[in-house]
């Protein structure tokens, strides 16, 4: 098995944020059935996209995005 963290470029951008809706989507209506709304609105993502500090990454199996994060790091305290 090969697992990679790459940094998101502006590409896949779009892609990313439909992947995660998808994924916390389909978690939160395994556990708790239909959802009325998004779970993960895209205005969200945006958010912590904008952070002053984030960097956004997707995790790769076997060159398979197999998920995804959003690491938000604190300039005063650096974690």
């Amino acid at each position: 098995m090969d697992f990679q963290l790459v940094p998101i470029g502006d590409n896949d951008l779009q892609q990313y944020k439909t992947d995660m809706q998808e994924a916390f989507q389909k978690g939160y209506e395994e556990v708790f059935g239909q959802a009325k709304e998004a779970i993960l609105p895209e205005r969200d993502i945006d958010q912590s996209l904008n952070a002053n500090g984030s960097v956004a990454y997707k995790a790769l199996v076997d060159g398979k995005m197999a998920g995804g994060v959003i690491v938000v790091i604190n300039s005063a305290t650096q974690h």
